[in-house]
């Protein structure tokens, strides 16, 4: 069996279009993303794409290379659709979706699944299960503004790949559709329960090796630093947003608090060498680097700090910290929510980090309360003892897709049906009408009854 994975290098066209991200990402830290702008503001990742997606057609002598390979199956991620055009035709119809969220709202739609808006968070939601009406209006937007992004960026992919592949090549939404399983970075005793149909397959923490990580021996110059007091606290914004961009306000704010625990060493990722605005405070270890497995795992860790990424989730969920979760874009309000529910961690909305008062008694709870530490150890335990392991699931399905797939019998017919009929809104109609005609047919008589005994009436008078 072989399996196609397979990395492009950026060509000369690409390098001359294509610009570093990391200065268009400094706006994440101010900018708020609702369903106002979830369209939109994701451009430059748009960009991103399409321009990939040519980069990656043009090299036609790996297409010709790959062709000759005759691979059985193929993984991809449904971010972009590039790839299945691309699969597509070098003739592997045995097709694997694997999401590195825990689902893209585009690809649920196209392969026939669900979402209860109701009460799931789309995957750039911001509430969590329990919403209010404006909640639920918001999520229901955002999720309908993140359909257009999607089914944007994919048309424009599916223009780039037919050019090159021909117009014979089918439409994503069918390539979508055929794949015959769907690989979701999900844990079901973490995530938000929702309805899948029998194609979704949760394989959320596959990332986090505990072995290899309990293997890990801290260097001597961290251990030494966790000794220096009775707390630590882990800081970490993830490698997208950087902490060096955060407004400085919000920076000073954050120092303040962490000037207020002065038993406590805060150990922070920060990009820069310029940290002039904490230099009075001699508790905060400053590192552009920062062990974060080999951290969470030490006992003498108390507590993390984080942008609430799903990397970094799953290895809190797994690892057992407590956490204070401060989501700055994207997926990581959806993150902070599904973890916050098991008890384990709180969430700030990331304008509070300019209140310092807020910002310290949020770190206080999460460092003190015992409360947070129990829930977090809880769910780790739960995961360490859940029955089916995400790398045997990855192996068990792919070679069962190898061996027998597609399954073509396993597509939702939902897909294909209008809100009217998934909703089952014209039975609702019928059954209505049955007992509105009925009740309209008894007024009708009373009124005609009583119309006729008020014209007797007025008669013999």
């Amino acid at each position: 069996m072989f399996i196609l994975y397979s990395f492009f290098k950026q060509d000369d066209d690409m390098k001359r279009q294509n610009r570093p991200l990391d200065d268009d990402m400094v706006i994440y830290w101010t900018e708020d993303i609702d369903s106002s702008n979830t369209d939109t503001i994701f451009k430059v990742f748009q960009d991103a794409m399409v321009l990939s997606c040519t980069n990656f057609m043009r090299n036609k002598e790996v297409f010709q290379q790959m062709k000759q390979r005759n691979f059985d199956v193929a993984i991809v991620e449904p971010l972009s659709v590039c790839g299945l055009g691309y699969v597509k035709a070098l003739g592997i119809e045995k097709t694997i979706l694997a999401s590195s969220c825990a689902f893209f709202d585009g690809a649920l739609d196209a392969v026939g699944e669900w979402l209860d808006l109701s009460f799931v968070p789309s995957v750039m939601g911001k509430s969590g299960e329990q919403m209010t009406l404006l909640e639920r209006l918001e999520n229901y937007k955002v999720s309908n503004a993140m359909l257009r992004m999607e089914f944007q960026m994919w048309d424009d992919e599916m223009k780039i790949y037919r050019e090159y592949l021909g117009e014979h090549t089918p439409h994503w939404r069918e390539l979508l559709a055929d794949a015959s399983i769907y690989f979701t970075n999900s844990i079901p005793y973490v995530d938000f329960p929702r309805s899948v149909t029998q194609k979704t397959i949760p394989i959320g923490g596959i990332s986090v090796d505990m072995d290899s990580i309990k293997s890990q021996k801290l260097p001597n110059e961290w251990s030494t630093e966790l000794d220096k007091r009775p707390y630590n606290m882990l800081i970490s914004f993830g490698s997208m947003v950087r902490s060096m961009d955060m407004p400085i306000n919000w920076r000073t704010s954050l120092v303040e608090a962490m000037r207020s625990e002065p038993n406590v060493t805060f150990f922070w990722k920060y990009e820069s060498d310029d940290v002039s605005f904490a230099k009075d405070v001699n508790n905060i270890h400053f590192s552009k680097w920062l062990p974060q497995t080999a951290l969470l795992n030490d006992d003498r860790l108390t507590a993390f700090m984080t942008h609430g990424g799903l990397g970094s989730t799953m290895e809190l969920a797994h690892l057992g910290k407590p956490a204070l979760m401060i989501p700055v874009f994207a997926d990581q309000h959806r993150n902070a929510n599904m973890l916050a529910r098991h008890g384990g961690a709180l969430v700030v909305h990331k304008d509070e980090l300019a209140n310092a008062k807020k910002i310290r008694e949020t770190i206080r709870s999460v460092l003190h309360e015992k409360v947070y530490k129990e829930n977090a150890e809880k769910l780790a335990v739960l995961l360490e003892n859940q029955p089916l392991k995400p790398k045997e699931q990855v192996l068990r399905y792919t070679e069962f897709v190898a061996k027998f797939g597609p399954f073509p019998k396993m597509n939702s017919h939902g897909r294909n049906l209008g809100f009217i009929e998934r909703k089952l809104v014209d039975i609702h109609i019928l059954i209505g009408l049955s007992y509105f005609l009925p009740f309209c047919f008894v007024v009708l008589s009373i009124w005609f009854v009583l119309s006729k005994i008020s014209v007797r009436k007025v008669k013999n008078e």
